[in-house]
């Protein structure tokens, strides 16, 4: 492709010049392919006022263009406008980008940027003027996604369709392309290696064929090798330093470095060298608006001059953390419905269940068990009719069997007053006994039935009664000691205690259940301690504290947590043991938990300081940001 020179005498003819003759636009040295103007300068004031050091960031809509990797860290959905003046008057380079983010199926992202010039007078290559003005478009369409990946890694594409127009040649055509992007962020814990970013770019991986002249032309790649380390700066600011070294098919290597300072979520400070230009930028947070504005020369050529350039994003609906809270909220809301449907099914099952028993213990002359059965589906089920039958036919089968036995008593006693005697005493107790296990009373039940047994212990419909109430003690114990693990689970304490007490008054004879119960009381007892001992701390009454903890201690001398407990109730009463001041390695240290503190991710700042408590057990300041922390976990957990 021929090189032609620029003709200062008539600038307007510039874009139109290039469509023949590619200096700027299309740039080309060597038997390399073009290079696009869009592609050397890029898009967005946020990445300019970094010096386009942006290949190991990329978290806003730009991330189409500089690294679709970096579409998986951006916070929300977020829609981007940006405009760049050409030397031409006129003329702009304009991008405009949408993201869109979710919490399971990574990132999609869609852009679109435009160079565009209207009524061109143009001349051509024997320098003769155009007789009307041409119109010239250069634009290109993304479609990027990207996706999160075990071990750190985020992959990322960027499917890419170009288009070029010159209505005085008839020059319309387009081509497509495809860009491959990567990022690596490893979750170290020390302080030189955390919030490190490694990014990868191929641009054009898969190149463009664009019609620039004659022939066409394969548009230029370039790789691209990022690095980003971050640094907290106090409790509220963080630093970022990035460096970008890039390959150009055509132009060779060039570097780009930045620095930016982020004070909360309000404003940013922004600086960098653009291979050897000075750049400089700054970024406005208001409300759902990103307002970024930077100064910097992108052009070797001078299409791109140095100038003032302005970008503006807004941040729609709700943020990543936002939606990952409604996303647990709606689990929970789920797995309570699951309960409750859980349990209904649980007890139409229970009721089919007992029906099934209530008619095979009807049909073999079972009566009490069978009128037992009934019983328990009429309290699931109090409107069942089917099974207020079978009580009442269990329950007259009952009656009858029973006088029936209490008539023979009485015919075979040698004194018939004393007999009757009996048959009041025994039917006043075998009711109330009955009554009583209607009630769930059952050990009210087994004493009245005993007490029926005492006068005559041969009848089978009393021994039946017995051995039912029995059982159905015995299931009621296995059911509350069941429920007594589940609030024990959800650290609801004091339910678990009453219900396990409740088992152990109607099981006071069992060896191996008073056990069990004993055991699970005994834990229940402990983490009652440990709660209440961790109230009083965050109240700041270390004392009580440490009385409570050390009865926890006493219950499991063997428990290194509550131990710990213990050793930070003495450093709050100022009886611990250990140095006092911090040294600078054990400032880092706390700085990196301040960080995750910034970034909501509580329980990783927890554990930093929790670790550094140890080695500085006096040292007021890690004190005071363990107790914030954990109040803010607890707050967290109570809010979900």
């Amino acid at each position: 492709m021929k090189k032609i020179q620029r003709n200062l005498m008539v600038l307007t003819t510039l874009i139109g010049l290039l469509v023949f003759y590619p200096t700027t636009l299309f740039a080309q040295t060597g038997d390399g392919g073009t290079e696009s103007l869009i592609h050397e300068a890029g898009v967005g004031s946020k990445a300019y006022g970094l010096g386009r050091a942006y290949v190991a960031l990329a978290n806003d809509p730009t991330g189409v263009f500089w690294n679709p990797a970096g579409l998986e860290y951006a916070p929300q959905v977020s829609f981007s406008l940006f405009h760049s003046p050409l030397i031409i008057d006129g003329a702009s380079l304009d991008f405009l980008g949408f993201l869109y983010p979710t919490l399971n199926f990574g990132s999609i992202g869609i852009g679109f940027t435009r160079i565009g010039v209207n009524d061109i007078q143009y001349t051509d290559v024997n320098n003769i003027l155009g007789t009307s003005g041409a119109d010239f478009t250069y634009s290109e369409i993304y479609i990027a996604y990207a996706k999160k990946l075990p071990f750190s890694i985020t992959p990322g594409v960027t499917f890419k369709v170009q288009r070029q127009s010159f209505s005085e040649e008839n020059i319309d055509g387009s081509a497509f392309g495809l860009d491959v992007g990567l990022l690596y962020r490893p979750q170290f814990e020390n302080a030189l290696m955390r919030d490190l970013s490694l990014g990868f770019h191929y641009l054009n991986a898969i190149q463009p064929q664009v019609k620039a002249g004659p022939n066409p032309e394969d548009v230029a790649t370039k790789l691209t090798f990022g690095l980003m380390k971050g640094i907290p700066v106090g409790l509220n600011g963080k630093m970022n330093i990035l460096l970008d070294v890039a390959q150009w098919e055509v132009s060779g290597t060039s570097v780009h470095a930045g620095v930016e300072y982020a004070f909360r979520n309000f404003g940013t400070l922004r600086a960098g060298f653009d291979r050897n230009a000075p750049t400089f930028g700054a970024g406005l947070q208001y409300r759902f608006m990103d307002i970024d504005y930077s100064f910097s020369n992108l052009s070797d050529e001078g299409a791109l001059p140095p100038g003032h350039r302005f970008s503006v994003t807004f941040n729609l609906g709700k943020t990543r953390e936002e939606k990952i809270i409604l996303a647990e909220e709606e689990r929970l809301r789920r797995e309570r419905e699951l309960v409750e449907r859980t349990k209904e099914e649980d007890k139409q099952e229970r009721i089919v269940q007992s029906m099934q028993k209530g008619q095979e213990f009807l049909r073999d002359d079972r009566f009490f068990d069978a009128y037992s059965e009934y019983q328990k589906v009429i309290t699931d089920d109090p409107f069942n009719k089917q099974a207020k039958a079978g009580l009442d036919s269990a329950n007259a089968m009952i009656e009858l069997q029973f006088n029936r036995r209490q008539q023979e008593a009485i015919a075979q006693a040698v004194d018939a007053e004393l007999a009757v005697e009996d048959q009041r005493y025994i039917e006043l107790h075998f009711e109330k006994g009955k009554l009583f296990l209607e009630k769930k009373q059952y050990n009210d039940a087994l004493k009245e039935f005993n007490l029926a047994l005492e006068r005559r212990p041969d009848d089978e419909i009393i021994q039946e009664a017995r051995r039912t109430t029995q059982r159905r003690l015995n299931s009621e114990v296995r059911t509350l000691v069941s429920r007594a693990r589940q609030e024990f689970t959800q650290a609801n304490f004091s339910d678990a205690l009453r219900l396990l007490s409740e088992a152990l008054i109607l099981a006071p004879e069992s060896p191996e259940l008073k056990d069990e119960i004993n055991i699970l009381a005994n834990r229940i007892k402990i983490q009652e301690f440990v709660q209440q001992g961790l109230a009083l701390f965050d109240t700041g009454d270390y004392q009580a504290a440490l009385s409570t903890f050390e009865e926890a201690l006493k219950l499991d001398p063997s428990n290194e947590a509550i131990r710990q407990y213990v050793e930070r109730s003495r450093r709050g009463l100022g009886t611990g043991s250990g140095p006092d001041e911090m040294d600078a390695a054990g400032e880092r240290q706390y700085n990196i938990g301040t960080d995750y503190f910034l970034k909501g991710q509580y329980e990783d700042a927890a554990r930093i300081w929790r670790e550094l408590s140890e080695e500085y057990p006096s040292n007021q300041k890690v004190q005071d940001a363990i107790k914030m922390v954990e109040d803010r976990i607890k707050r967290t957990r109570e809010n979900q």
